[in-house]
């Protein structure tokens, strides 16, 4: 029957009925997200030897393909993790950077009012109007500095927030494209021809594509029809059937943020393994965590220089000069209830820290002058406190051990030899490989507020000349504005707060500008690498409408040969 006018009519029937399905299908899918348009690939039957030659069979269809592009589905799927990158980033630096440079939440109009106001109060320095101006407007400072940093810190927990949403969308779609690997290998053993389950597919790589968004992956296709699917740093997301789920938890070392990891077996204890963003490569994770370890700490940190230093560089003046009761001045700015030490930074031991060996640092000065802000990490190693800036991957340098009868401590210093920070372990044994973060500024902005309230406690005269309409001392405070006491680490020159805090107003805008540029670059290159993978693997309905008019065609052609077999077999019965 094969070899018969019917069976040849029969396979035409039968191919171009294969072909409108597809077409249709086409078409109905035409604006479905992730779909890539089917062909029906035909081929010959065998020919059917015979006195004459050879003679043809029919058709068959040998598969329906989608077309899709390997090369094309790669440079996609990289340009989505690139985009989602720069995206992430770039949004959050933009809030970052409306914050800071805005007047009514930035540092700069407080710090020049303040000023102002000191100004004000050197031309009559016994003014009880000048002096309730210059507290009030010391108020204001502290009040704007705790604002600051209540919207950074607000800003760590959105990113959070964004993280831990992320890491959640990662897992759902590693979920299912593991299932849907299953699926696809069994679709594919159900076939004869080994037919590949082409709607299964362009579902598992739209998840592909949508995991991309969240971090960048590393694709690789099996021959059973499954992927593999592995992060940056080559830990495993999917191999087969089998999903690797990502987790967070507190980061141990700050616990204001969130650590991003897989867990794995360690010692007979699931134990987190920390990814960091510079190993994530790109996607929406790398980008957040990447802001968070790197430009919000940083920002953060000179907010909280700055506010120390104000703090600390008004209140020597202040306690060295004479108020209007002919009393020693009193601080200006407090931090927290304790000393000025304590209510700046912070100390956070890992808590994988040994709970019987038990270690524990203590700050035990920090020169506000020369460093530049800067959180520490400090470990146990060989007996002894190593120390390097946190989020560096540089080698760890050793503090130097400085012996003092009062107690021993030991010291970070700058490259000149000069002492940044000072501080004091509690054990003479500590545990090898305990860990610490040093934040020698990070609570600074958070606790500045004003210590006196009384406008007669403002120590306007030296104490050299306590006379009532001296101004010695408050024109020292007003000079601070211009006066270079930050960053002097390295015999530097240093630079007045007002310039730090203009430096950092436009490294921050410098770095939005920066990433706006490069996200927008990104995202035309994901548009173009777009447009190339619809082309070729879109649906073009010109093209499908051609399609139905061919198979039309072929089924009625092939519906006229049985008509005709049938009236040429009819003839040949009433022959006989």
């Amino acid at each position: 029957m094969t070899n018969s006018v019917y069976g040849i009519a029969l396979s035409g029937l039968n191919a171009a009925r294969s072909g409108l399905s597809t077409t249709s299908n086409n078409i109905a899918n035409s604006n479905t997200v992730g779909y890539n348009r089917q062909l029906v690939i035909q081929q010959a039957r065998p020919s059917f030897g015979s006195d004459i030659g050879y003679i043809g069979q029919g058709v068959d269809i040998a598969s329906v393909q989608r077309v899709y592009s390997d090369f094309l589905n790669s440079q996609e799927q990289k340009a989505t993790s690139d985009s989602a990158f720069f995206k992430a980033k770039s949004e959050q630096i933009s809030r970052v950077d409306a914050l800071i440079a805005d007047d009514s939440s930035g540092i700069s109009g407080a710090l020049s009012n303040f000023f102002a106001a000191a100004q004000t109060l050197t031309t009559n320095p016994a003014d009880l109007p000048s002096r309730q101006n210059f507290l009030s407007a010391a108020d204001s400072l502290a009040g704007r500095f705790n604002g600051l940093n209540s919207v950074l810190d607000e800003l760590r927990n959105a990113t959070n927030l964004r993280v831990k949403d992320t890491v959640a969308q990662v897992n759902d779609a590693t979920a299912q494209i593991a299932q849907l690997n299953d699926r696809i290998v069994a679709a594919g053993s159900q076939t004869f021809n080994g037919g590949q389950p082409n709607d299964l597919m362009d579902q598992r790589d739209k998840l592909i594509m949508d995991l991309s968004q969240q971090v960048q992956v590393t694709r690789v296709n099996m021959a059973d029809g499954s992927v593999n699917l592995f992060l940056g740093n080559g830990q495993p997301l999917v191999v087969k059937t089998t999903q690797f789920p990502v987790s967070t938890q507190v980061d141990p070392s700050d616990p204001k943020n969130l650590l991003v990891g897989t867990t794995q077996t360690v010692n007979g204890q699931q134990t987190l393994i920390p990814l960091k963003a510079d190993t994530l490569g790109m996607g929406a994770l790398a980008g957040y965590l990447s802001f968070r370890d790197n430009e919000l700490n940083q920002y953060q940190n000179t907010v909280g220089l700055l506010a120390a230093r104000v703090g600390e560089a008004i209140n020597n003046i202040q306690t060295a000069g004479v108020d209007l009761d002919g009393n020693a001045g009193n601080p200006l700015f407090k931090f927290g209830s304790g000393s000025m030490l304590s209510g700046i930074s912070r100390v956070v031991p890992n808590v994988n820290n040994s709970t019987t060996n038990v270690t524990n640092i203590t700050f035990k000065s920090v020169d506000l002058s020369k460093i530049s802000g800067a959180d520490y990490e400090v470990t146990i190693i060989g007996g002894q406190p190593q120390y390097r800036e946190l989020g560096s991957t540089g080698a760890f340098q050793a503090a130097s051990l400085v012996p003092d009868p009062a107690g021993d401590y030991y010291e970070i210093r700058d490259p000149a030899g000069a002492p940044l920070v000072q501080f004091q372990l509690d054990n003479a044994t500590p545990q090898e490989g305990d860990t610490f973060t040093l934040m020698p500024v990070r609570d600074a902005a958070l606790n500045m507020s004003s210590a006196i309230t009384r406008p007669n406690e403002v120590a306007a005269s030296s104490a050299t000349n306590p006379s009532v309409g001296n101004n010695d001392n408050i024109r020292s405070i007003a000079a601070l504005q211009t006066s270079r006491t930050l960053y002097k680490s390295n015999n530097a020159a240093g630079v007045s707060v007002s310039d730090a805090f203009n430096q950092l107003v436009s490294r921050v805008g410098n770095k939005a500008r920066e990433l706006q540029v490069s996200s927008d670059a990104r995202d035309t290159v994901l548009k173009q690498v777009t447009e190339s993978r619809d082309g070729l693997s879109g649906v073009n309905m010109d093209e499908e409408a051609a399609n139905l008019i061919k198979y039309q065609q072929e089924y009625q052609a092939s519906g006229k040969v049985i008509s005709l077999a049938k009236e040429l077999f009819q003839q040949i019965l009433e022959m006989f």
